[in-house]
């Protein structure tokens, strides 16, 4: 039997063994970008990287997620004496002492010159109110990215573009295969279905983004984990909402298609949106300082770890805020007050994280402000 023989009887199994092959791309990929070479000798610095700022260390420890970076500048100048942070429930206090000296990293700069425009001298968030913050979070992570990509980390955008032109080939394959595979329906029935299919397809994007946050949550109440447990509330609606949003669109598409056109569909979706994550990595320079900071953290975990986790109780602002607090949050060594500020964080900033790279929204800019939700306080 020929080849175009062999795609009119079977379109479907050939189509699911293109997702196969996409699948082993990125992952081969993915490893590559991200391999590190086995050190039988780890180099412990006492001191972090020569200009490399908290914000920056978490950006790349994170390999390009910015809450953590977000939490550990505020931290950083809390530390140096320009703001003082407080937490009262369910509400987090910042207020200005001084105004920042010109030694201040750029990208504290900018969220200090976001939080505090003009002569702002408090500002209080809490899950109900986060506006300021959610505007101050998009100066940060612009300023962060511009500091960080290309030179220490890249999206690797070519390499996922060639996986998503590979990957066209195969709904339309089967399209051209199966005959009467489109319903027959009215113009605008089309067009309304292929809105909602879109709409779905984003939801489902944003979904695999904000996922991340409820389930560290979830995870938080397992015995070997060291993070406090926190309680779910309704900012965990936020991803069922959009993974139920992109089930509507997937059942659109089925109705107008076929369920097995709809899974191929969504399979690629879902794909391409892990892809675009797991591309992102450092450069070679990155990759070397990473192996800076892991060794200065290596110094962090051993000096500080305990002692910080003991007297950072969650809940309760710290008193006095050392020199490499930010530095313990940023590399994930304190497990206590600045986890649970960074956990906050994450949650409140979903909205602001699931659509960074997509086009499509739900919801317009000040949306999210709108859902009054609350953050459940930990005593």
């Amino acid at each position: 039997m020929s080849l175009p023989s062999q795609i009119l009887s079977q379109p479907y199994p050939l189509a699911w063994m293109g997702v196969l092959i996409l699948l082993a791309y990125y992952a081969v990929v993915a490893i590559i970008l991200r391999w590190k070479p086995q050190r039988n000798v780890q180099v412990i610095r006492y001191e972090p990287p020569q200009g490399i700022s908290p914000a920056v260390a978490a950006f790349l420890w994170e390999n390009g997620r910015c809450e953590r970076a977000f939490a550990a500048a505020l931290i950083s100048l809390a530390a140096r004496g320009d703001i003082n942070i407080q937490q009262k429930k369910d509400w987090f206090i910042l207020e200005r002492l001084r105004k920042p000296g010109a030694e201040l990293p750029p990208e504290e700069a900018t969220l200090f010159a976001s939080v505090f425009p003009s002569a702002l001298n408090t500002y209080s968030f809490n899950g109900a109110e986060y506006h300021r913050l959610c505007g101050s979070y998009r100066e940060f992570r612009s300023t962060v990215e511009g500091i960080a990509e290309p030179a220490l980390i890249s999206p690797h955008l070519v390499l996922w573009f060639f996986g998503v032109a590979y990957s066209v080939e195969m709904p339309l394959t089967v399209a051209f295969a199966v005959p009467n595979l489109v319903h027959k329906a009215s113009a605008p029935s089309l067009v309304f279905c292929g809105l909602v299919t879109l709409l779905g397809g984003s939801c489902l994007v944003a979904a695999v983004r904000v996922w991340p946050a409820t389930l560290r949550k979830l995870a938080s109440f397992l015995p070997f984990d060291g993070r406090p447990s926190r309680p779910l509330n309704l900012n965990d609606f936020v991803p069922v909402y959009l993974t139920a949003t992109a089930l509507i669109g997937f059942a659109f598409l089925a109705s107008f298609t076929s369920t097995q056109f709809a899974l191929l569909t969504t399979a690629l979706v879902f794909v391409h949106a892990v892809a675009l994550h797991l591309l992102e990595a450092p450069t070679a320079a990155g990759r070397k300082l990473l192996a800076e900071l892991d060794g200065f953290r290596e110094f962090l975990s051993r000096a500080d770890a305990d002692r910080l986790n003991r007297e950072n109780k969650p809940g309760r602002t710290p008193q006095t805020l050392e020199e490499y607090s930010a530095y313990a949050v940023a590399l994930n060594v304190e497990h206590a007050w600045g986890e649970e500020l960074t956990d906050e964080l994450m949650e409140l900033l979903q909205f602001e994280q699931a659509y960074e790279r997509w086009p499509m929204f739900l919801l317009d800019s000040g949306g999210h402000d709108r859902i009054e939700l609350k953050i459940g306080s930990k005593k």
